[in-house]
């Protein structure tokens, strides 16, 4: 397998150098880059990412066919290219990789304007499993009722998936009133099992624009109804497993042509929703909680600093925790994009904790199209971007996608509260570097260097005062992750000169 360049510059130093308590540290660990690098291939479309496996969809390679291409990280954190998958059906447009997503053990790529037995742009779903480090294809899926200009899976925001179960949007079915296709895995085989329609189903409503799945709740976007003011539809699964629709979600300031909707991301009992279209295209995140009685409330607004018109702020969002991300990918303009982290504090607010830009992204080049969270692991699709991962070799539209990571988010819990507990010394330090505990005893440590790698572990140690010899670690910064006998957590940054 081919290395990835991986990055660890001295900005990157001095950024961890700052406070790490509390605040999230998501830094640039690669740049990846098709390795067949085209003009207008548009690598980056789509973007997804698990814990030792990432894919980036390059809907627009050959003649917009398209292609996607599959990575794996190995135990020392570092990503290589594992292989290029591709549909052997596809037709010229199909745009095979406008969407990916992982689920379980598989992962699903969309061709949202595949033709479908001579009907055009009905979209397609393909899924593969892995068999002796291959991915092979399992099942291509198609709705049972396809129709012309469906488009299943026509975006990033179209696909959702969790556990067995995959949620495909169609929103161009029926002259753009949209529609929703279920489908799970049992014993390894892949079926629709549930087709869902908007509860007054309309044209134009491009119902299926935008969807998201938490356990037995499902949201579904329709960024055109209400004179496109964007509207987002719950759905609960009751006990026999049938998707049933619950309430209506709309934002408190809604006017025409917020597209509300685009972009959905759900967990538990909050959820995350874009409007790209706000302001002239200065856009904004809407997020919601689930009240007591399951209602789902708007607590918050999110947007960007309003420097510039028509970033599409919440064109991609995702949501882990208490952590939700929103890109602004700059479509229109010549501003490079972005990519906010939000952090919600104890009290229940959101504020803007990080804003995650690759090293060498430029204006025009859509950093941000789509973006995905995984624990400690974000990747970022710039479809745009015109140079390979040195920043050389520049091939117009060729796309590339940035993996980044957070050493902070290994585990640590309540940081915010018990980081006051323990004392490091001397930092930065040469040789021995005293660890003390206020209070509890430490019972465990662990050591990390910047790209999250585990570089030393001790166990049992039951002692408030721990001297770490640190002569044989390279000069650089490391994450301390110490455990309390009170099974708290701490993490703390130390340099070693």
């Amino acid at each position: 397998m081919i290395k990835m360049n991986t990055t660890k510059t001295i900005t990157v130093l001095l950024c961890l150098l700052a406070s790490v308590t509390g605040t999230a540290q998501f830094e640039e660990v690669t740049k990846v880059v098709s390795e067949d690098r085209e003009g207008r291939a548009e690598y980056g479309t789509s973007v997804a990412i698990n814990e030792n496996f990432a894919v980036v969809g390059a809907s627009r390679e050959n003649g917009a066919s398209g292609a996607a291409y599959m990575y794996a990280k190995d135990n020392e954190g570092e990503w290589s290219f594992m292989q290029k998958i591709a549909a052997t059906d596809s037709n010229n447009g199909a745009e095979y990789g406008g969407g990916a997503a992982f689920v379980d053990d598989y992962v699903v790529v969309a061709a949202g304007r595949a033709d479908v037995e001579g009907v055009i742009r009905a979209g397609a779903l393909y899924v593969y499993e892995q068999n002796n480090n291959v991915w092979e294809l399992n099942s291509k899926l198609i709705a049972s009722d396809y129709s012309s200009d469906a488009k299943m899976g026509m975006n990033p925001t179209s696909l959702a998936t969790e556990n067995n179960t995959i949620v495909a949007g169609a929103p161009g079915e029926n002259a753009w009133t949209g529609s929703v296709y279920i489908f799970t895995e049992q014993e390894g085989t892949w079926t629709e099992t549930q087709k869902i329609m908007a509860p007054n189903p309309q044209s134009p409503e491009a119902f299926g624009i935008g969807v998201a799945i938490s356990g037995d709740q499902l949201a579904v976007g329709s960024d055109k109804v209400y004179d496109l003011k964007g509207a987002v539809f719950m759905y609960t699964k009751n006990n026999d497993g049938i998707w049933e629709y619950d309430q209506t979600v709309v934002a408190s300031d809604g006017v025409a042509e917020d597209y509300f909707g685009n972009s959905i991301s759900i967990l538990d009992d909050q959820m995350v929703i874009g409007a790209y279209g706000v302001d002239n295209e200065l856009g904004k995140a809407y997020i919601f909680e689930k009240n007591s009685e399951g209602i789902w409330e708007e607590v918050q607004i999110v947007m960007s600093d309003p420097t510039t018109d028509r970033t599409q702020f919440g064109w991609s969002t995702d949501i882990q925790e208490d952590m939700i991300m929103v890109s602004a990918p700059h479509i229109y303009g010549n501003e490079v994009g972005e990519v906010f982290m939000y952090k919600k504090t104890s009290s229940g607010t959101w504020v803007e904790d990080q804003r995650i830009q690759g090293e060498d992204t430029e204006g025009e080049d859509f950093y941000g199209w789509c973006v995905a969270m995984y624990e400690d692991q974000v990747i970022v699709g710039s479809p745009r971007e015109d140079h390979d991962v040195n920043g050389d070799n520049e091939i117009g539209d060729a796309g590339a996608a940035y993996i980044f990571k957070d050493p902070t988010l290994l585990g640590g819990e309540n940081n915010e509260v018990f980081a006051n507990q323990i004392r490091l010394y001397p930092n930065p330090t040469q040789n021995d570097l005293h660890i003390e505990s206020q209070s509890n005893a430490i019972t465990q440590l662990k050591v990390y260097t910047i790209s999250g790698v585990l570089l030393q572990e001790v166990n049992a140690l039951n002692k408030n005062n721990i001297t770490l010899n640190t002569s044989s670690y390279s000069s650089g910064v490391y994450f301390i992750n110490v455990t309390l006998e009170d099974g708290s957590k701490v993490i703390q940054k130390v340099l070693k000169n």
